[in-house]
């Protein structure tokens, strides 16, 4: 389910208009009660400060009992000034330090193959310290759990590792998996599927999941998570918007200033008059011109 910023400014404005904000009104019920976590705002909510549901899902789908998940983070945004920047649904990390990004997909397939190689570099980068060796880098896990087939070639999971021809493993450590929660056959993970999928808890088979969806959907409590989490999500999504926008520009401008004087330089312009057409000062001027020298 998907919620238009335009619906949630809306929506904020006529919430603050009432009286008692820690009443819920009978939309938001509505809207919390037909939430899914194919859903941003509920997902992050659903997820937050709770590694038990991130392991069942990571155990299910890797067939891995052992696997014990000590961190969660959700809508975990990487900042990159001058490249594109992430946000990651849910980022976890196991008790060997193994990084697990998982990430609800509505439609929109072809770009994911590529997306998931980017998502794996973002993960990668500053996972070592200086001075730390290449073998230390852990492994990396980018599952998409989507709404279709991605790869159309009829199979509910695809898992991708780097191979060459003759189908010997490079093991770098990079694992992408493509998950169809809508495959229409039997399978391992159906269960898990349609729970993902549900948002009645009653029709849940996992007790952790059925748990913690009836606490957003019956528990009066949680259901104002929800609520508060719209207004928080508009709120925070706007300001770092913002901010992220803002640095982008600066940085932008100065490189381009740089590119100014350079070729200012190069042709022969004095100082006194580069500085008019830049907003660099005459030091960093002057250091532009000793590193051309």
């Amino acid at each position: 389910m998907f919620i238009s910023s335009y619906y949630l400014a809306s929506w904020r404005q006529e919430r603050e208009k009432g009286n008692n904000m820690d009443v819920i009104t009978k939309e938001e019920q509505k809207m919390t009660q037909e939430f899914t976590l194919f859903n941003d705002l509920y997902m992050s909510k659903f997820f937050e400060d709770f590694n038990e549901e991130v392991e069942l899902i990571l155990r299910l789908i890797l067939d891995r009992e052992d696997l014990i998940v000590l961190e969660v983070k959700v809508q975990d945004r990487i900042i990159n000034f001058l490249h594109h920047s992430t946000c990651l649904d849910v980022l976890a990390v196991d008790a060997s330090g193994k990084k697990y990004n998982i990430e609800f997909q509505v439609g929109s397939f072809s770009n994911l193959p590529k997306r998931s190689r980017y998502y794996a570099g973002e993960i990668d980068h500053g996972m070592l310290e200086k001075g730390e060796e290449y073998e230390s880098m852990e492994e990396v896990y980018v599952i998409f759990i989507c709404d279709g087939d991605v790869m159309k070639c009829g199979h509910p999971m695809y898992h991708f590792t780097m191979k060459d021809e003759m189908g010997t493993e490079l093991e770098d450590g990079r694992h992408v998996l493509f998950l169809n929660a809508n495959y229409p056959g039997d399978w391992k993970l159906k269960d898990l599927m349609d729970d993902l999928k549900s948002a009645d808890p009653e029709q849940m088979r996992y007790d952790v999941l059925k748990k913690r969806t009836e606490y957003f959907k019956k528990k009066e409590e949680g259901r104002m998570r929800v609520c508060e989490g719209m207004i928080d999500w508009y709120n925070t999504r706007n300001q770092k918007e913002r901010e992220q926008w803002e640095k982008k520009l600066k940085l932008q401008k100065k490189e381009a200033d740089e590119q100014l004087v350079k070729k200012m330089l190069a042709g022969g312009e004095p100082i006194e008059k580069i500085m008019e057409y830049s907003s660099l000062s005459r030091e960093e001027i002057e250091r532009i011109r000793k590193d051309l020298a």
